[in-house]
């Protein structure tokens, strides 16, 4: 398990130090597939569910002259059993809308991700939540 969760993390790190846009960060709450906190730096998104612990890290793109609406992929690692440490693994794409009144941005997402450890399957899942621009 411990090489399968530093190899996550080490893709998060690359893919949020290749970040190229510099937006300002959000932070905020999401509820759904995955309840907890949400936050964006620049183009890559992270999650941190609270209600079953997971970890989220995605690229997101605005699709062109549509600002409102986004598509991205990224991946997944959740804890399924806390008592065994048990843990599965996901590639998935987030298709996504959101939008801002001052300094607050409202999304909802769906997020068809490919569970690759713990048992092969796909899902769809989905998150709406708020984030607070600083």
């Amino acid at each position: 398990m411990k090489p399968i969760l530093s190899i996550f993390i080490l893709s998060a790190l690359v893919t949020l130090t290749s970040s190229t846009a510099t937006a300002a960060p959000q932070v905020g709450v999401m509820i759904g597939s995955d309840s907890g906190i949400n936050a964006k730096f620049g183009d890559i998104k992270l999650g941190v569910g609270l209600d079953k612990f997971s970890i989220t890290a995605d690229k997101m793109i605005n699709f062109s002259n549509t600002p409102h609406f986004y598509y991205g992929f990224g991946g997944k690692i959740a804890d399924i059993n806390s008592s065994k440490h048990d843990v599965k693994l996901g590639a998935r794409a987030i298709f996504g809308a959101q939008t801002s009144v001052e300094k607050f941005t409202f999304f909802v997402e769906a997020q068809p991700i490919l569970y690759i450890i713990d048992d092969v399957k796909v899902e769809l899942e989905a998150i709406a939540g708020v984030r607070y621009q600083f």
